[in-house]
Order: C-alpha cells, then structure tokens, then sequence
C-alpha cells in the first residue's frame, strides 16, 4: 500500500502512481524487481511485486569488508536490471544502493521504479528547474512533479539542471553508487545541496582515499561514465558492463555478464577489445561458481539429510558426483564457446559460435532453477533427485545444434527483454518437471503459457505450451494435454521453433497413443516428428519419439514393429547418452518386457540384469527405481 503523503493529492496523484506502477511492470529481469498488479483500493494505492528475502545493496556493502570483485559483480547484476528497464523503453532516475535489493540467493535486483518514466515522457520539454531545498536534505528525493526527480548525491548533471534525461542519466548515478561502494566515498561531495550540485556541473571529483585497492583501469571506466556531457559517457549500460567485465577477466574471473539467450547475438559483439591482448576467456567459465559452488552445495546436502529418509545419503552422493561432473563439463565448454566467439569475428561462423554461448548460458539457468528446487523442496523432490540430474539439457547439443536450444529473439527490444525473462522461467519449470514436481510446476507453466500468448513471440509461446502439455500427460490429463500440445505443434511451424515442433509431435504420440489408445493416430505423429527431426541427427529426443512409437506398437499388438522401435532407440540411446545411461535403462526395461510377452525369458532375464546394473550405478540400491527392477526380475528367476 502507498503511504496516502507519497501518493499526492486527489485522483491526479493516484492516476500518476498507476501510471508508475504500470511502467515497472512493463520491466522483466532477473535482475529487476517484478511486479505483477497495481490498482486502488479506495482512496489508496496498491502495487502487487516480488518479494525478495535479503537486504539493500547499502547494507549488503557494510555487513562485511568486500572485495572490490565482489562488489563489481553485484553491480552487474544490477546494471543488468537497468538494462533490461531501457530496453523495455525506461529510464530508473533514482538509482542508488537503497534500490538495489541483493536476495538470500546472492542475485541483485533493481527496486522502486515509482520514479521510471517512458522515455518519450522524459524527453517531452523539461519543467523549470526548482530551487534547491535547503536544510539537512543531501540524502533527500523528490517525486513532485515540476521539481527535481531523484536523490541528490547521485543525480547526474542533467537532472541537477533539470534538463532533459535519457538512459545516461541513469548510467552516471550507477557509477557514483559504485564509486562510493569501491572506494568508501562518493566522487562529489558538498556540505550543502547547493555546493554539492556546484561541484557535480564542474567534475569536482574528490581524489580516492590513499591506499584505496581499485583497479586504475576500473577508475577509468568509472570516470567516462561520470562526464557532465551525457555524449562523452559510455553509449548505453551494454557498452558499460562489457567492459567491467573486461576487468574482471585479465584477472582471470569469470564474465561478470552472460548475455541471455534472446539478446545474446546482439550484445555479444561489444564485449571484445582490440586493445586488450591478455586471453579475454581464462576463467570465462568460472560463473558456475556462483550456482554450483561450496555454499550451493553444502545447502543443497543439508536440505536432502534433513529430510531423514533412509535414501537421502545416497541420493546426495549421487547428485554431487553428477552435478560436479556437469560444472565442470559447462566451465570448460563455455570457456572453449568464447574462444571460438573471439576467432570467429568477421567470419561467417560468428553467429554460430554466439548461438553455442547463448545455449550454454541457458544451461546454467536450468541448472541454477534445478539446484533451487533441491533446496526449497528436498521432501518433495528426492525421489526423482537423481534422475533430474541425469536429464538435465546435454552440453554437446550446445556445441552441435546450439539453434535447438535458443530463442529467437524479437525485433522489439521491449518484448525480447520480456522474452529472455520468460525464457529463464521456462526453465525453473522445466527443472520441476525433471525432479517430478508436477502439481507445483502445472500452475506455473499455465500462467507461464498465458504471458507468451500475450507477449506474441511465437517462438516462445510454443516452448511454453509444450511444457504445458507434457506437464498435463505426466499428471494423467492426457485430453488436455492433447489440445495444448496440438496448439503447440501449430504454434511452433508459424514461431518457426523446430525443436519445439519436434516436442510438440513426439509428446503427442504419448498423450494419444499410450494416454487414450488412438495408436494409428499417434503413430501419424510419430511419422511427422521424425519428419521435422531429419535423418541420422542423433538427437537425444529422438531416443523418447522411438520408445514412444515403440510402447504404441506393442499397445496394438505388432510386436516386430515394437521390438523394432525400441532396439533403434536403444542403439540411439546409447550413442548419444552413453552405455550406462538412465535413458539407457528406460529403453531396455520395456525391450524387456516386450521378450516376456514373446515368451523368451532367458533374454528378458539379461536386459533386465542390464537395466539393474545400470539403476544401481546411478541411483543407487535403495532406490525405488532400482528395487522395482529387482522385484521384476526376481519373479523372471529360473526355476
């Protein structure tokens, strides 16, 4: 609720309110605060938005002595909200610490855009400048309209005239709060506001403290995005951040910004610098830290013990060994992916190699969305805990068909912005469905569905009705799932998104073949799916379309035509995932089955000693998985 003083008076001041709040949402980012609803409620206004467990960037900064890496890189991530808030068409005008809240999860996100404006608002002619106030007021804002818009130590030249704002407004106040976070100071300072605006129009900078540990090189870069002439300051926070991560990179850090998925060909290209000749991508991989790290780790351990069931040790032991092979796996790969970026300039592999980084960094969303869910929801997750980690998004499709992995993106900076945050979401959900979170995730990929049909991205809102789909077969709605996923199919040809066309016809065969028993028409699916896949790609999805086929067969009784689906996908399945492999188990439990019905037992004995050994290896002996294939196989025992 807005307090009634901050909200004006009478309807105008409402009216502006909602105006404002409107604009925020207008904003989606990780790393900008959501917010979901505005109205009144009678005389007063409400604004529904995010709630993040954490602090301000103000306290963040003095809990403990930081790093000034460690201070670069929450700034980042926070200059990555504001970047998202100008694509989306908004300028903040109030940034400073107090509106950066830092989450229990360690990701910054921008707050209060009350005082946002649409870009073609600002750049409407200026109200006459109001005059200073005066008093103890050097940390005061003022919202009212005509007057000055802001916090007075960090607001750029411009706002101090009352001129005309831009996004570069916003890029001088991002880097006075981070020089004051680097160096304990603010670069101006006054004993009034009137000799504090004196000393911002002269670039008055106060030297450093001595003994200040800040990079000369960080300092310059400051230093441009403090000019009084907005045109002699970085283009736009794109240009700002690329090179903060420069700095971070020569000494050997990770990227402190990968791009997302649908901006990634398009900010890519800044990033590189002629005149820098260390290896711009030692260390490039090195973010995974911040997802897969000792903290993340010993979390999720705890979360998965303190549940006290008799298979929580296993299981941990299990995912640890699979999540540190697949950090270590995404480290090397998004290393050698920007190596292959940098080589590639000017060659018409650029945007191949871009599409691979922009695949990788959708992997880490995945598994960042993954290890969320081991945390929040041990209980309801460690069933499937191993198997989750099993399925998560193969790191060679990113290297071999990173375009099945990407979104494209829109031409309307405002909707790709929108785009790339319901593409982070998509995959929190598909993570909840990989660890068998059904109920929890069905609501969310409803709503998710709901958001890319209102956006318009074609390409998106496929991805997001066949998530949808698949969620409603695995919960047994398989009608439902039948009309989203036709929808989907439909959607995915106009969206052009292959992958998700392939998904789309291939769960189609499960929702209508082995869900409702129409098995000629499934298998027309099937026929349609392989047609979009190709020949001899060796998709993994193709693994799941020939078991699918292969089920449906031996559903309508042709046990040659299932016998041989399910021995070509055993053969994919084991050129792709490799010989012990999940998948793998999957596929040799149901050749099993298909030997028992054709009364030869001593083969289904062998396949299901296989798919035991297998189960064993990676799930371990207490699993339920693993006992029900014992059980199976013990009633296969020779008398």
């Amino acid at each position: 609720m807005v307090r009634p003083d901050r909200a004006g008076t009478g309807s105008a001041g409402r009216e502006r309110l909602l105006r404002e709040a409107q604009s925020m949402a207008r904003v989606s980012s990780p790393h900008a605060v959501t917010v979901y609803e505005a109205g009144t409620y009678g005389d007063q206004v409400f604004v529904v938005m995010e709630f993040v467990a954490g602090t301000t960037l103000t306290q963040w900064i003095g809990e403990v002595p930081r790093r000034w890496r460690e201070v670069v890189e929450v700034f980042s991530q926070a200059g990555r909200g504001l970047w998202a808030a100008h694509q989306a068409g908004l300028i903040h005008r109030d940034f400073k610490p107090d509106n950066v809240l830092v989450g229990d999860d360690g990701r910054a996100r921008v707050a209060d855009f009350g005082l946002a404006h649409a870009v073609a608002e600002a750049a409407s002619p200026a109200q006459p400048r109001m005059a200073l106030p005066s008093g103890h007021v050097l940390e005061a804002s003022s919202t009212v309209t005509g007057a000055l818009i802001g916090s007075l130590p960090y607001m750029s030249p411009e706002q101090h005239r009352g001129a005309k704002v831009d996004a570069r407004s916003d890029q001088f106040s991002f880097c006075v709060a981070l020089w004051e976070a680097l160096y304990g100071q603010r670069p101006f300072v006054g004993a009034s506001p009137e000799e504090l605006r004196s000393r911002t129009l002269a670039s008055e900078i106060a030297p450093p403290p001595e003994g200040a540990r800040v990079p000369a090189t960080l300092r310059r870069i400051m230093l441009r995005g403090l000019q009084v002439d907005p045109a002699r300051r970085w283009p736009d926070m794109a240009a700002l951040l690329a090179a903060l991560e420069r700095v971070g990179r020569r000494r050997g850090r990770a990227g402190l910004w990968a791009a997302g998925a649908a901006l990634a060909v398009g900010l890519i290209g800044p990033w590189r610098s002629e005149h820098v000749q260390e290896d711009m991508c030692a260390g490039a991989g090195s973010e995974i830290a911040s997802v897969w790290g000792e903290g993340r780790r010993a979390a999720v351990r705890q979360a998965f013990l303190a549940t006290g069931r008799a298979e929580a040790g296993e299981a941990w032991s299990q995912v640890v060994f699979r999540l540190d092979a697949y950090a270590e796996e995404w480290a090397e790969a998004r290393e050698a992916a920007c190596r292959a970026a940098n080589e590639a300039e000017g060659t018409g592999t650029r945007e191949q190699t871009h599409l691979e980084l922009a695949c990788l960094d959708r992997s880490l969303g995945e598994l960042r969305a993954l290890v969320v869910a081991f945390t929040e929801d041990a209980e309801g997750v460690l069933a499937n805990a191993v198997k989750a980690a099993v399925k998560l998004r193969p790191l060679a499709v990113c290297r071999e068909r990173p375009e099945l992995a990407l979104q494209i993106a829109p031409s309307d900076p405002a909707v790709a912005v929108q785009v790339q945050a319901l593409g982070s979401r998509l995959d929190e959900i598909a993570a909840l469905l990989k660890a068998g979170e059904v109920e929890r995730a069905l609501p969310r990929a409803r709503e998710a569905a709901t958001q890319a049909e209102l956006l318009g991205h074609e390409f998106t809102t496929a991805e997001a009705l066949v998530l949808l789909g698949s969620l409603q077969s695995h919960a047994g709605d398989f009608a439902a799932a039948e009309a989203t996923l036709f929808a989907a199919a439909l959607t995915a040809e106009r969206g052009n998104n292959l992958s998700a066309l392939v998904r789309a016809r291939t769960e189609l065969v499960v929702a209508i073949g082995f869900g409702q028993g129409r098995s000629d028409e499934a298998l027309r699916w099937g026929a349609l799916a392989l047609n979009a896949l190709g020949r001899d790609t060796g998709d993994p999805m193709e693994v799941r379309l020939r078991t699918a086929m292969g089920l449906v067969q031996a559903r309508r009784g042709d046990r040659e035509a299932a016998s041989n689906e399910l021995e070509r996908a055993l053969a994919l399945a084991e050129a792709s995932l490799g010989p012990d492999h999940l998948g793998v188990a999957t596929v040799v439990g149901h050749l099993a089955a298909l030997r028992v019905e054709a009364g030869d037992l001593a083969a289904a004995r062998s396949l299901l000693t296989r798919a035991l050994e297998i189960r064993r290896r990676t799930l371990g002996a207490s699993h339920p998985d693993t006992a029900q294939t014992q059980a199976r196989l013990d009633t296969l025992a020779a008398p």
